[in-house]
């Protein structure tokens, strides 16, 4: 007798090494041994795209079928789960709830509300699809990108509506809301254009059009027409729903509205205290004024596309005198004025910290000056101590100070409203953590903000091709303290950062990573090793903070040491700075000490990275660049490093042009002060 086909095959789609010991993989294999022959897995070391997936359609046997990756999460229950509610049934479909995140404790407590549909991924992992019914379905959707089978499947089939099971699956990362959606050529259509007034499919399409929109600001070629984005944002009335858009994605919520309505092509996008910028799509309808800043010049199919920035003359604000609409610049800043700074809301000792120490204390008629970090913070007592005002950060009192405040200052930017405040108009001064060495056009131009605090000529002259009029060169807070320890133990440095590609990685794959063994390949050199022996040093490696969880896996010594310094003290104290891509060495090349680029997969970096480099380290880099193991632990036990070269001064000169230490926050203020 023939065997059966299982009820449910998961497809497994893993181009690289497939991570045999995630918490994902080693769940799958143990509900198979509980399953039996009713579950198949399935590995596809291709990627999956509409066609493939058509084709798997065809071969697989199974009612069922999902598609997931290995760096995925899911609920110890999710096969389970699953199983049990389609081997009593015949649906078109069935979902887990969908996390971008950590998976909830309390699945079942979950709030399937607007927010939530707006914001679950759309593409097609962790959802189980009827195999013959996506199959029929893929007849009329292959010209749809993969990415939008999803939406495209219930559209076709009309599935309304689709209440989650009680069990969770996660892509574990959202980077599409920082990188958008890259969309391939072969795909002609977002989505069909089927009738449909379902306001969970409307949300959802909403989030995959936003994403679309901001990929291509990338991409800058696509084959889908402007006409096709039209049809489907008023065919589904998305007009109806933007203001979803606007928290995380203001400038894509701009682009909506001007598709929308393209008559009225200037768009009111950041209020300012005497100029407002504005985004202009083709400009052709309406008079120019003022000078127009080309940000985008983007082909779709057959049309070209331009993006302008423009600054308008406030009293051209639309609907200044609208009624029930407060205008927050209304009130100049003063001693009577709340003024809100934080850094990161576990971590202070940042730029926040460091102006807010200036300010309070060269200007101490200001008695509403407030510092928001965590409760649970190490740095709470600390700043406590100091008698700084504190403020439990994202705490109803938190919101209440920010709707009274007259400014925020930060070294981050978070999307904050209430009560129909935000910073779209409201003043922030944005101080940054490190210094826009990458091209993050894309992610600058979709921020708020009325100050940008620049470190430098370089990158005051990048900043000021996007945002001119918000662009300070000053310096950061920071650096205005920050001098070179002249007393005291010394030591030489390693700052790693982080790769994109390792997250979600189990401790074996993580440990057969590139990343993983150059480092501990060079952590535990026998030539550098003898060398801090002999001459009676140490090296401190300072982890990213996503690789802390793993200090254990590299091969620490008496020598090379798993610091436990600050990042001010381990750089301020350090002979030499080596990294590979850090901005955080800049801070020890500010106050000259010098810096040691080890770019051991140069070639592979960048294809991994969400954003392209916009420094060319070889021609501007500030310190000798080694690509291999070889050549920094030369460069180490011969003290090259002890020599100055005069290439790596001038080029510091260059970078850091424009930055008075003594003034960086002393200019910092007086420009805030007149916002």
């Amino acid at each position: 007798m023939p065997e059966s086909p299982p009820l449910l095959t998961i497809v497994l789609e893993e181009t690289g090494l497939l991570d045999r010991e995630s918490a994902m993989y080693r769940r799958l294999i143990a509900a198979r041994l509980r399953l039996e022959s009713h579950f198949a897995v399935r590995h596809m070391e291709e990627p999956l795209t509409t066609a493939r997936i058509a084709g798997l359609c065809a071969e697989i046997q199974s009612k069922y079928v999902i598609f997931m990756r290995t760096s995925h999460l899911i609920s110890a229950n999710y096969v389970a789960t699953l199983f049990e509610y389609l081997r009593t049934r015949t649906v078109y479909l069935a979902e887990p709830v969908m996390y971008t995140g950590a998976i909830a404790k309390n699945v079942a407590g979950t709030r399937i509300d607007d927010t939530y549909q707006y914001s679950r991924d759309t593409d097609v992992f962790g959802i189980a699809f009827n195999t013959k019914r996506l199959g029929d379905a893929l007849e009329a959707l292959k010209d749809v990108d993969r990415s939008a089978i999803y939406i495209s499947y219930r559209l076709y089939w009309s599935i309304a509506k689709v209440r989650p099971l009680t069990t969770g699956f996660s892509v574990a990362s959202d980077t599409k809301v920082a990188t958008g959606l890259q969309i391939p050529g072969e795909a002609q259509r977002l989505v069909p254009l089927i009738p449909f007034h379902s306001k969970e499919i409307r949300l959802q399409l909403l989030r995959y059009v936003a994403l679309f929109l901001r990929g291509i600001r990338g991409q800058k070629v696509t084959s889908i027409s402007l006409s096709h984005l039209r049809d489907v944002i008023r065919d589904f009335q998305l007009i109806e729903l933007v203001g979803m858009v606007e928290q995380l994605q203001p400038f894509e919520a701009a682009w909506i509205r001007w598709l929308d309505d393209s008559l009225v092509s200037r768009q009111l996008y950041k209020q300012l205290s005497h100029k407002d910028a504005y985004l202009v799509f083709n400009g052709k309808h309406e008079e120019r004024t003022g000078t127009p800043l080309r940000l985008y010049e983007l082909l779709f199919q057959d049309d070209i596309l331009t993006i302008e920035k423009q600054y308008l003359e406030r009293r051209l604000r639309p609907g200044n005198a609208r009624p029930g609409s407060y205008n927050f610049y209304n009130r100049p800043i003063g001693p009577s004025s709340t003024i809100l700074f934080f850094d990161r809301p576990q971590q202070a000792d940042d730029n926040a910290e460091h102006l807010y120490e200036y300010f309070t204390r060269e200007h101490p008629e200001f008695g509403n000056v407030y510092f928001a970090i965590s409760p649970k913070s190490p740095d709470w007592p600390r700043l406590e101590a100091k008698g700084f005002k504190l403020v439990p950060i994202f705490t109803k009192e938190f919101y209440e100070m920010f709707l009274v405040s007259d400014l925020v200052v930060s070294s981050q930017i978070y999307s904050i409203r209430y009560r129909g405040k935000s910073f779209a108009n409201s003043r922030f001064v944005y101080l940054q953590h490190g210094i826009q060495l990458n091209d993050m056009s894309d992610w600058v131009l979709s921020k708020y903000f009325d100050v940008f605090v620049a470190t430098g000529r370089m990158e005051a002259d990048y900043m000021g091709r996007l945002a001119p009029v918000e662009t300070l060169n000053s310096g950061l807070p920071r650096y205005e303290s920050l001098t070179r320890a002249n007393e005291g133990q010394r030591h030489l440095l390693f700052m790693p950062t982080w790769r994109f590609n390792l997250h979600q990685s189990s401790t074996e794959l993580f440990a057969q990573s590139g990343y993983f063994r150059a480092i501990d390949a060079f952590l535990s050199d026998s030539a550098l090793l003898s060398f801090l022996a002999d001459t009676d040093r140490v090296l401190h490696v300072k982890l990213h903070p996503n690789v802390e969880k793993r200090a254990g896996q590299f091969r620490f010594s008496e020598r090379i040491v798993h610091s436990g310094l600050s990042y001010r003290e381990a750089i301020r104290s350090a002979e030499l700075v080596i990294t590979d891509y850090s901005s955080a060495a800049l801070d020890a090349a500010f106050i000259g000490i010098p810096i040691a680029y080890y770019h051991w997969d140069a070639v592979d970096f960048f294809r991994d990275q969400p954003y392209e480099s916009r420094l060319d380290y070889l021609d501007d880099g500030l310190g000798p660049v080694f690509s291999d193991q070889a050549g920094i632990v030369d460069h180490i036990i011969h003290e090259r490093f002890a020599a100055e070269d005069v290439t790596y001064t001038r080029r510091r000169e260059r970078f850091f042009e424009g930055v008075e230490p003594q003034r960086i926050n002393e200019k910092i203020v007086e420009r805030m002060l007149g916002l």
